[in-house]
């Protein structure tokens, strides 16, 4: 298999999911990193984990190359995991492609913070060296009627709140990321954090967050990106970027203005199309090159629309990423048809090639190293680090918790 072939994969695996039989679970929670929903529930249909109840999903699977990919059930899918004999391994249509492995499961996972809340519930991890934290799980749009089309944030907290805390306190925060990045044990080496919408469109609860982490950036250097609504004003952006954090990630999802404000309309009405491009500017000039972020929905809008947001952001001096879109359980989309796996494939590998073209800071080592709170060894849902790795050649980051790769058999 070839990296080309394990990107495609992934590529393939993020779009069609997997199913996994209940043998290949048994060391999932019990050494493997279980599935947290903590902020969207990514998959087409819902499944806790096996059919007895007592093993959850994997988080993530780790591929060859290195590549670690979101583990989505799909009973339509034609990837099936099964055990043999101490192996898991991936199948296409019943032919076995590759060993997997499940991430491992970090200590602090059955921890509680000072005030008593599980820390799993705070904070939790992805891939092998991401630590994430949804710091608030409800969304204005929500209540209002206003959601995007795609997100399934509200409904996923309500279906698995055995999962989340909804509104999780700066302290319980502060206690997760001291114990995920201890010198003793580190889990994780950068942070990545976003939350629904706030109900008077501003930072939320972001800044006692951030004053409350103030004195772990001090101790030690950990990359953080808050990815969250575009600020209301210059003085938001401003203090955001003062506040010691690596990025921030204002999300457009869409560049078509039209389509636009027909999937994001809480987007349109609260923020505007405008003031979202105004704060990315902001940021840029603020921040360190290639700091300021912008996600698309791939999948979503035709291909030419995303490559000329994909263009005009990049030559701006802002790093756009993508997500390939899937039709999420609990969204207006819940059911719509997932793009075919060649037009996300070739999207990507046209984006990737315009970003280098006009920001190639974006390829800088220290990005690739996890500089803007999230690097290739955690990005699990998106492919955009993947792809960059096929125009400068490399390997992905040294992983925290486990150096073992995985071999393909074809």
């Amino acid at each position: 298999m070839t990296l080309d072939e394990s990107i495609k994969l992934k590529t393939d695996l993020l779009i069609k999911g997997l199913t996994i039989t209940d043998e290949a679970l048994k060391t999932v929670g019990q050494g493997g990193l279980e599935k947290v929903f903590w902020v969207f529930e990514m998959t087409p249909t819902t499944h806790k984990g096996t059919g007895d109840g007592t093993r959850p999903l994997p988080n993530d699977m780790l591929l060859p190359y290195d590549l670690y990919v979101d583990v989505r059930y799909s009973p339509e899918s034609p990837y099936k995991v099964h055990a043999s004999g101490s192996a898991v391994i991936l199948m296409k249509n019943n032919i076995e492609l590759c060993e997997v492995k499940w991430p491992k499961r970090p200590d602090f996972y059955d921890m509680k913070t000072r005030s008593g809340e599980s820390m799993k519930k705070v904070a939790s991890m992805r891939g092998d060296c991401g630590l994430r934290v949804c710091f608030d799980n409800a969304c204005t749009y929500f209540a209002k009627g206003e959601q995007c089309k795609f997100c399934n944030i509200v409904p996923a907290r309500q279906r698995n709140r055995d999962h989340v805390v909804t509104r999780k306190e700066a302290e319980d925060i502060y206690d997760c990321v001291k114990e995920a990045i201890r010198s003793d044990n580190p889990v994780c080496s950068h942070l990545a954090m976003t939350a629904g919408a706030a109900k008077d469109d501003g930072l939320g609860n972001l800044p006692q967050i951030l004053e409350r982490l103030k004195p772990l950036l001090k101790e030690k250097n950990f990359p953080i990106v808050t990815a969250i609504t575009a600020t209301r004003n210059r003085e938001e952006t401003e203090y955001l970027c003062s506040t010691g954090i690596s990025s921030v990630a204002f999300n457009l999802e869409i560049w078509d203005e039209k389509i636009f404000n027909e999937i994001c309309p809480g987007k349109t009405r609260r923020v505007g199309r405008e003031r979202w491009i105004e704060s990315l500017k902001e940021a840029r000039d603020l921040l360190k090159p290639a700091r300021a972020l912008s996600s698309f929905v791939v999948g979503l809008e035709p291909k030419e629309s995303v490559l000329a947001g994909i263009d005009y952001l990049s030559s701006e001096g802002i790093f756009p990423i993508m997500s390939p879109f899937i039709p999420m359980v609990g969204t207006e989309y819940e059911g719509k048809e997932a793009p075919d796996t060649d037009w996300v494939w070739d999207v990507h590998e046209k984006a990737t090639e315009i970003i280098y073209k006009n920001l190639p800071d974006a390829f800088c080592d220290e990005i690739w190293d996890g500089d803007i709170g999230i690097c290739p060894s955690c990005t699990t849902t998106k492919l955009f680090f993947d792809f960059m790795r096929r125009i400068v050649p490399r390997e992905n980051p040294k992983r925290m918790m486990s150096n073992e790769s995985v071999e393909s058999f074809v």
